[in-house]
């Protein structure tokens, strides 16, 4: 056996092993396309239950804060067993000497109360404007769970992708290779029978090892790119992923102008950057909103029951209803500086509505122009992996022929591969930059949702 040989079952070998570890680990299938992918993605995503659990957990916030305007019932019970009852010291008038102390001892054994209270607000322009403040919070994390949802779709298809442009890499290469071990066989065949030289055997042999080695590879790359997107899915890693989708050939004849139009005005990150300055609004108000007066009512009942023993208690029952007013006078200009901190917050945000405004803009020309610039390359390089193509087959057929030598038609394979790399490059980057002008757009989560 020749090192060449050996060589090669090394890799059978290892390919072979690879294979049942892979097979042997897996225990579910999953068949799906981009958008399926994005959807399980969206179902799935534990940044995005967060995201939901906020959003439900802000409509309980406008419960609680509500709460506080509705009326306040207590119920006040009270059991109170003397022990030993006070003394206290009083002029004896009762005979007459009104300069001399008497001890005495007033009260009862057992003292009990029960009772109930009712508290009501009345007026509070603090609370008023807290209701309003509460519902934007509310609207904001509504806001960011679409933020969420936008991310994880973005990731999962640029992903999805990148994982199908190996898989296309890899159909290329085993074509590759398939026609170098036919090429192979035949010029062993012919040396064998003195018609070529052992010289083109061995240059061969270099080049289908060279080629079975990025097969290998491939396979790695492409193992590792189906488990990065199992992960930006919360796939398990140990479910057989199938990638239904693929990257299609077929570029557009033109470049739909509306589809390069920018609709980034509607982008989520600018509705965040609104809502958080509709939010220090508010707190604004809500600061102003302590020096108004608040008003609240009051009413309750009680009874309260006296005696030496358990069965031997009167009762007397007794009410009150009334109003309380709290009215702020002066706060040593604490709520005044609290407003000025405010429209500071409020001044850094427009400061970032405006640089995020320039950073979708920056996006969406950069990505209207990549997908224009791989466009233009994408026709060209078709046109040379077509000339490669036949380059290579006619030097190929020239070779069996014997006007070629080796060298010639592994110059021409060489060349034909690498066009293929190259044409299958740039349409992966073509259709990233086409998801990244629907990102920049605003488009991604429903075009895949």
């Amino acid at each position: 056996m020749s090192y060449y040989d050996g060589f090669l079952n090394v890799l059978r070998l290892k390919g072979m092993l690879l294979g049942t570890l892979l097979l042997g680990t897996l225990s579910a299938q999953s068949t799906l396309s981009v958008k399926e992918s994005v959807q399980f993605a969206l179902k799935n995503s534990p940044t995005l239950q967060k995201a939901k659990l906020d959003t439900r957990k802000s409509l309980e916030q406008i419960r609680e804060y509500k709460s506080s305007g509705l009326p306040q019932v207590t119920v006040n019970l009270g059991l109170t067993y003397n022990l030993k009852l006070p003394t206290q010291l009083i002029p004896n008038i009762f005979q007459g000497k009104p300069d001399e102390l008497l001890a005495v001892q007033f009260g009862t054994d057992v003292n009990t109360t029960a009772g109930a209270e009712v508290n009501q607000l009345l007026y509070s322009q603090q609370y008023w404007v807290g209701i309003k403040a509460v519902k934007a919070v509310g609207n904001f994390n509504q806001t960011v769970e679409l933020k969420t949802e936008e991310e994880v779709a973005y990731n999962v298809v640029k992903l999805y992708y990148q994982v199908q442009t190996i898989y296309k890499q890899r159909d290329l290469i085993v074509a590759n290779l398939e026609q170098i071990n036919g090429l192979l066989k035949a010029t062993d065949l012919q040396y064998k029978n003195g018609l070529a030289k052992k010289l083109d055997v061995d240059q061969l042999r270099v080049n289908q090892i060279t080629l079975q080695t990025q097969l290998q590879n491939l396979d790695l790359n492409y193992e590792q790119g189906l488990q990065s997107l199992k992960f930006a899915m919360s796939m398990p890693q140990e479910t057989q992923l199938t990638l239904s989708d693929t990257l299609s050939e077929s570029v557009m004849p033109n470049v739909d102008p509306t589809y390069l139009e920018p609709t980034y005005q509607n982008k989520l990150d600018l509705t965040l950057l609104d809502q958080q300055t509709t939010l220090q609004q508010l707190n604004a108000d809500q600061l102003r909103a302590t020096s108004w007066p608040t008003l609240r009512a009051f009413g309750n009942y009680n009874f309260q029951g006296q005696g030496n023993g358990f069965g031997s208690q009167n009762w007397f029952g007794f009410s009150a209803v009334g109003l309380n007013a709290s009215i702020p006078i002066f706060d040593g200009f604490y709520r005044k500086s609290k407003v000025e901190q405010v429209k500071i917050d409020m001044l850094k945000i427009a400061e970032d509505r405006k640089q995020t405004m320039q950073s979708l803009q920056l996006q969406h020309s950069q990505a209207k122009q990549q997908v224009a610039s791989y466009w233009n390359t994408l026709n060209a390089l078709r046109e040379n992996r077509k000339v490669a193509e036949e380059v290579y087959n006619i030097t190929q057929k020239r070779y069996k022929e014997g006007i070629a030598n080796i060298t010639e038609v592994l110059v021409a394979e060489k060349t034909m591969r690498e066009v293929q790399s190259n044409f299958l490059g740039n349409l992966l980057q073509h259709q990233l930059a086409k998801v990244d002008l629907d990102y920049a757009n605003g488009k991604i989560r429903e075009m895949y949702k």
